[in-house]
């Protein structure tokens, strides 16, 4: 909530890229893009950050537990997302 307008211009320009590297990488039915901001919406640490994520095949997110995955899990995303991923 404290960001300037350049840095906000900056992060949504951002998480456009990555929707659309995650579309293109994983072709699913829509993106979902969510921020916490403050302890009362789950935030344990002040910090800005957007989640950008696809949606399940019938559209939609799932909420409440997320199962933590193991790095190696999470560097296969990265590798499978990294090749579209364009900042242009």
């Amino acid at each position: 909530m404290d960001l300037r307008d350049s840095e906000v211009v900056a992060l949504a320009i951002g998480v456009r890229a990555a929707a659309r590297a995650i579309d293109d990488a994983y072709q699913r039915p829509g993106i979902a893009v969510w921020q916490n901001n403050g302890i009362p919406a789950n935030q344990t640490i002040a910090h800005v950050h957007f989640h950008v994520a696809g949606t399940l095949p019938g559209g939609g997110t799932n909420w409440g537990e997320v199962q933590e995955e193991s790095l190696e899990q999470t560097d296969t995303i990265a590798q499978t997302i990294a090749p579209h991923l364009r900042l242009a």
